[in-house]
């Protein structure tokens, strides 16, 4: 009886130190190169929170850490600031931020996006685009949504003067249409899907893609870390790769896990927002190209302090990771 006891025990301690090895080999060690993501409560962060809650960074060996704030503008100001390494969002924030000096690069491209930023009006004054005329309309400074705006404007032979536009941030919106404040706002999900499920007489009125224009979401990161870590920036971008494409095969399932922190009324409503993008988890020529184009806006209006849009573009863009991480995802 001893020696089935004995055998027992023994069996316990091997399958304990079995439990433990697989745990630790899935894990990154306590001193494996650490990495801040920063994201907020937008869709379009789903990829930077399923690469760390997932753990497709851990599995490149990277302790990866979250740190959240209140909107993609305000998680790319932390990378710039140093309080995170990436990050993604659309290309006029990032632009701005490269102009004033932020010591930030891009390093691929995150997400398409002809459907999750848009537009949403008082249904009850606007109800063609000649109606924008007169009216206050909300915007995110610099943000991808304020390149929407004027990309609507220009395409609808709106002039710029004969609109009001109110900059304030993304979450300001929704109580700014509540109060009357304004009529319109150009912005991004949540908030389109929000108001108009909240405010009274609110109403999608287009997302881009109903507008002929798609976002490239591209993942911004601390330039010295792509150039001066090289090992720690290819492994971060081998891990998004690889989080862009479970995401794509595994859609209701990526909004379980990105929902623990986005927090969305249903997931079933998540799943749907994240299907409004694509991710291809690839740096293409064709997005630098549009972001040439944004850039000359920006520079254009003063938006971007710089001189040269297309200088501008090619100090940002930064090709080399994934290059070495995955030549097959880039024609740069």
């Amino acid at each position: 009886m001893r020696k089935v006891l004995r055998s027992a025990s023994t069996l316990a301690l091997w399958w304990a130190v079995i439990g433990w090895a697989v745990a630790h080999a899935q894990s990154p060690s306590a001193n494996a190169p650490a990495v801040t993501v920063a994201v907020s409560p937008s869709t379009d962060m789903s990829l930077m929170i399923i690469a760390v809650k997932k753990g497709f960074l851990a599995k490149e060996g990277l302790n990866a850490q979250m740190q959240l704030f209140d909107s993609s503008p305000g998680a790319l100001q932390g990378v710039v600031a140093g309080r995170a390494d990436i990050t993604n969002n659309t290309e006029p924030p990032q632009l701005a931020a490269r102009a004033r000096g932020g010591r930030i690069v891009q390093v691929m491209t995150g997400y398409l996006s002809g459907r999750i930023n848009g537009s949403v009006v008082n249904a009850q004054a606007i109800r063609q685009p000649q109606d924008f005329v007169g009216k206050a309309i909300g915007v995110q400074r610099g943000s991808g949504a304020n390149y929407h705006l004027a990309w609507f404007l220009q395409h609808n032979h709106i002039p710029t003067d004969k609109v009001t536009v109110k900059y304030m941030d993304a979450p300001d919106q929704i109580p700014a249409m509540a109060r009357g404040d304004i009529q319109a706002f150009f912005s991004w999900e949540p908030f389109l899907t929000k108001a108009s499920d909240t405010v009274p007489n609110a109403k999608l009125y287009s997302r881009t893609i109903d507008d002929g224009f798609v976002f490239a979401g591209n993942v911004a990161m601390r330039e010295d870390m792509a150039k001066n870590h090289t090992d720690v920036a290819i492994k971060v971008v081998k891990g998004l790769i690889a989080a862009a494409d479970w995401m794509t095969a595994n859609p209701l399932e990526a909004a379980r896990v990105a929902n623990e922190v986005l927090k969305a009324p249903s997931v079933d409503d998540l799943a749907k927002q994240i299907q409004y993008l694509s991710w291809p988890g690839d740096f293409r020529r064709k997005a630098v190209d549009q972001e040439v184009s944004i850039a000359e806006w920006g520079v254009g209006i003063g938006l971007f302090p710089a001189k040269d849009a297309k200088k501008l573009v090619d100090e940002l863009v930064y090709p080399a990771i994934i290059k070495e991480a995955a030549p097959g995802r880039t024609d740069l």
